[in-house]
C-alpha cells in the first residue's frame, strides 16, 4: 500500500518521544512529520525540527488558507496541526509518514486516512507515574503540569479508538512491541477475503481462488466460512446445536478440500466466535482492528453485488473497504461494478453454485463432478 501513515498519540510524559526516536532509527523508510503549533518553543526545541512554530495570528491565517490536513485548539489560543506540505514532501520520497500528535488529532487523522493509517496510543501504567515523569522532565511549571494532568483521564477514555495500545512500563519491552507492530504494518499483506457458507464447496469456488492468486496482486486468499448468512432463512426445525454442528462439518469439509487442492489458501473460522447476526461489515472491521497491518479486500459475486443495498450498512462497507466483484450468470456484474464503484474481475464465468448442487442432489442427480 502506498502513502502509509503511522500515528502516535499519548498524554505528555508517556515516553512517546523516546519510542518514536527508536523507530525512526530502526526503520529508515519512516520519516517524522513535523507538526505546527502556536505555542512557544520549550527548552532546546528548534523551529522545523520538533515543531514549526507560528504565532497564533499566523496559525489562524494558515487555517483560513486551508494549509492544514487537521488542526486542533488543544487549549484556548494554543493550536496544533499537520501541514499538507509535510505530507507531500515525505510521500514524494516514497517514505512512510510518522505523526506525533495529541489524542484528538490522532483520532482525526485515523478517520481521515482509514486503513491507510496505523494509530498507536502510548500510555503509562498510571496517572501517578505520569505526573512523576512530568515533574522530573523539568520543562514545565507545576501549574502547567497540573493543567496537563487534568487532561489525562479524559484522554485515556479514547484509547479504544486506536489500532494499538502500548503500555510504557518497561521501556525495553515497549520498544520490542512497537517494533513488531510497526514492522507488521509496513510489511503487511494484501488479503483477498472470500466469504461464504460453502455448502458445499465446489470447483467454482476453487476457480475464483486460483484466479485471485494467479491474476491479482494479492499476498493471500482467505476463505471466511460463515456459520449463518443473515440474509438467508434458518430452518426452524434446526436446533442451535444442530446449526453449529452443520457449520463445523462444513468447515472441516472446506479444510479437507483445500488441503487436497494443494493451493496456498487460508481457511478462517473467525465468524464462529463473533456475535450474531454475522454482518460482513462487522467481520471486516474486526479483522481490520485485529490486523491493522493488512489491507483487507472483500471479494463477492455479481449476484451479491446485485443485492448489496440489502446488506447491513452497505454504504459504509463500500466506503471503508475495497470490494472486487466476479461475474455470475444472470447478473450484469461489470455494469454493477461501475454503479457502485468497485473493481470488476475479468474472471471466467463459473456456471455452478452451491444451491445448484443441493437442488440437483435433492432431485436425485449425481453432482459429485462439481464438488471438490
Amino acid at each position: 500500500m502506498k502513502n502509509k501513515v503511522i500515528i502516535f498519540s499519548a498524554p505528555s510524559g508517556s515516553g512517546k518521544s523516546t519510542i518514536i526516536s527508536y523507530l525512526l532509527y530502526a526503520f529508515p523508510s519512516i520519516e517524522f512529520s513535523v507538526s505546527a503549533t502556536s505555542r512557544a518553543p520549550r527548552g532546546k526545541e528548534k523551529n522545523g525540527k520538533e515543531y514549526f512554530f507560528f504565532s497564533t495570528e499566523d496559525f489562524k491565517e494558515k487555517i483560513k488558507n486551508g494549509e492544514f490536513v487537521e488542526y486542533e485548539e488543544v487549549y484556548s489560543g494554543s493550536f496544533y496541526g499537520t501541514l499538507k506540505s509535510e505530507l507531500e514532501r515525505i510521500w514524494k520520497k516514497g517514505n512512510v509518514i510518522l505523526f506525533d500528535v495529541d489524542v484528538k488529532g490522532g483520532i482525526n487523522l485515523k478517520k481521515l486516512f482509514g486503513s491507510q493509517a496505523l494509530s498507536v496510543f502510548i500510555k503509562t501504567p498510571s496517572v501517578e507515574v505520569l505526573k512523576e515523569r512530568l515533574i522530573k522532565r523539568g520543562t514545565d511549571s507545576m501549574e502547567a503540569i497540573e493543567k496537563r494532568i487534568s487532561k489525562v483521564e479524559d484522554e485515556l477514555k479514547y484509547e479504544s479508538e486506536f489500532d494499538a495500545v502500548l503500555v510504557n512500563d518497561n521501556l525495553e519491552k515497549c520498544l520490542k512491541e512497537a517494533d513488531s507492530v510497526i514492522g507488521n504494518f509496513i510489511n503487511g499483506k494484501k488479503v483477498a477475503l472470500f466469504f461464504g457458507s460453502f455448502n458445499p464447496i465446489h470447483i467454482g469456488h476453487l476457480a475464483i481462488a486460483k484466479y485471485l492468486l494467479e491474476c491479482c496482486e494479492v499476498d493471500q486468499v482467505r476463505l471466511i466460512i460463515s456459520p449463518q448468512n443473515p440474509l438467508k432463512k434458518v430452518d426452524p426445525t434446526y436446533s442451535e446445536k444442530e446449526r453449529l454442528s452443520d457449520a463445523e462439518n462444513r468447515l472441516e469439509c472446506v479444510k479437507k478440500s483445500i488441503n487436497n487442492s494443494g493451493l496456498p489458501i487460508v481457511i478462517s473460522d473467525v465468524e464462529f466466535s463473533l456475535p450474531q447476526p454475522l454482518y460482513t461489515i462487522n467481520t471486516l472491521r474486526y479483522l481490520r482492528k485485529k490486523e491493522p497491518e493488512n489491507k483487507h479486500i472483500l471479494v463477492i459475486g455479481g449476484d451479491n453485488l446485485a443485492i448489496i443495498e440489502k446488506w447491513h450498512d452497505w454504504k459504509e462497507l463500500l466506503n471503508e473497504f475495497e470490494v472486487w466483484v466476479y461475474p455470475r450468470k444472470g447478473y450484469k456484474a461489470k455494469t454493477l461494478s461501475k454503479k457502485y464503484g468497485v473493481k470488476y474481475l475479468n474472471a471466467k464465468l463459473q456456471n455452478i453454485s452451491s444451491t445448484m448442487i443441493r437442488k440437483g442432489e435433492a432431485n436425485g442427480k449425481n453432482m459429485e463432478k462439481w464438488k471438490l
